[in-house]
């Protein structure tokens, strides 16, 4: 199985074309500075598009101020690909021009995305702590006033984003046992599952939102058709009413329950507004 993403923000649907943008450079010294913003830019993995907006300009000079800081490289990672990848030509104007609706997406539906799976499960304490102090940042320096709204957005998601990431690595600890072991054999695990899934007649990759959990079984509702599924092998106590479950199922001819077989992202029930299927 190839692991593919279907997780994207809502926007307008446009026809694919390809989009050039040419800068020219005034002086010797601005084409040196873009090329030491482009080396900076790259330690947090920012597309060279954000080094001609506005916000590439304010993360570089964030970074700049710490710039060994690990958890602050990782979250300049996530918010610049969420500017670059997600939004696209969506991406507002400028930081005053943002809408609430930018930082709520971002918490609770593109962050989950990017959520990373660890033994400590720290993951989302750290980029809420993170993402507090870069708006604190950036209120001083853009005069902007977002920081009471995305902390009452932080107050709201942390329960259900920690509830997320403890899901998560429970599922993943549900295929490989073993992964956090010196020892752990990716390839077995992995052939394992594979066999297994050849095995099914029935597959589906999709995004289903939890709506009941029966016993031993979980009851997903898939977001296009509404049909419900019946889900066996899940670590059901880790779930919760409302979930978002972004992932591949499957079944074998005549079986009534399906199984899950690869989770691409696990989301809080207030995630779903900005959540559509890319097929």
């Amino acid at each position: 199985m190839k692991k593919r993403s279907h997780i994207k923000a809502r926007s307008p649907k446009i026809q694919p074309e390809v989009r050039m943008r040419v800068h020219h450079f005034e002086s010797p010294k601005e084409r040196q500075q873009f090329l030491m913003n482009l080396a900076i830019s790259s330690e947090f993995e920012m597309r060279y598009r954000g080094l001609l907006d506005y916000y590439g300009k304010e993360f570089i000079d964030y970074k700049k101020q710490n710039p060994t800081d690990k958890n602050r490289n990782e979250f300049l990672r996530i918010i610049s690909k969420f500017m670059t990848e997600c939004l696209e030509d969506n991406c507002p104007p400028s930081w005053q021009q943002c809408v609430p609706s930018f930082w709520e997406e971002l918490i609770f539906t593109f962050y989950p995305h990017c959520m990373k799976i660890t033994p400590e499960e720290k993951e989302v304490e750290t980029f809420l702590s993170q993402l507090k102090k870069f708006v604190e940042w950036l209120d001083k320096r853009v005069g902007t006033s977002w920081y009471l709204i995305v902390e009452e957005y932080i107050f709201i998601a942390r329960s259900e984003l920690k509830s997320c990431e403890h899901l998560l690595n429970g599922l993943f600890l549900n295929d490989f046992p073993r992964i956090y072991h010196s020892d752990w054999d990716p390839e077995q695990d992995i052939e394992r599952i594979n066999h297994k899934y050849d095995q099914c007649t029935n597959r589906l990759n999709s995004i289903f939102e939890v709506t009941s959990i029966i016993e031993h079984t979980v009851l997903l509702s898939e977001f296009e058709t509404n049909h419900t599924y019946y889900i066996r092998g899940l670590p059901y106590k880790l779930i919760e009413i409302g979930m978002i479950m972004s992932g591949i199922i499957g079944k074998k001819s005549g079986d009534l329950n399906w199984n899950w077989f690869q989770t691409d992202g696990i989301y809080p029930q207030r995630g779903k507004t900005y959540i559509t299927i890319k097929r």
